[in-house]
C-alpha cells in the first residue's frame, strides 16, 4: 500500500461551464464524505477556458480504488459525461518543494 495517491484529470468541456462546475461539487461533496478522501481541488484554465484540472488527493491506492467503486460516484459523474472530455492520470508524488516563508 502506497502513501498518498493522486488523481489528476484533464478536462475539456464541450457544453455549459456552470453545469460542469456544479456537477464537479456536488460529486467532490459527496466523495468527502468517503473513508480516504483527503482533498479536491478544480482549477480553470486561464488561457483556456473551457479546460479545466482536476486534482483528487486521497490517503492511499486502497481508498482511491474503493471510491471508484461507489456507484454513487459514476451516477454523478455520468450527468456531465456526454459535455466533457477527460484525460484521466494516476499519479504519485516524486518530489515536493517546500513552503516558501
Amino acid at each position: 500500500m502506497r502513501a498518498m495517491f493522486f488523481c489528476v484529470n484533464r478536462i475539456r468541456v464541450k457544453g455549459s461551464t456552470e453545469t460542469y462546475e456544479r456537477v464537479y461539487r456536488e460529486g467532490s461533496d459527496f466523495m468527502a464524505t468517503l473513508p480516504g478522501h483527503v482533498r479536491h481541488k478544480l482549477l480553470r484554465s486561464l488561457r483556456e477556458p473551457d479546460v479545466y484540472i482536476s486534482v483528487a488527493e486521497w490517503r492511499d491506492e486502497d481508498a482511491y480504488r474503493s471510491m471508484c467503486a461507489v456507484p454513487r460516484v459514476r451516477e454523478i459523474f455520468d450527468q456531465v459525461a456526454d459535455i466533457i472530455d477527460l484525460e484521466n492520470h494516476e499519479c504519485e508524488v516524486v518530489y515536493e518543494g517546500g513552503e516558501a516563508p
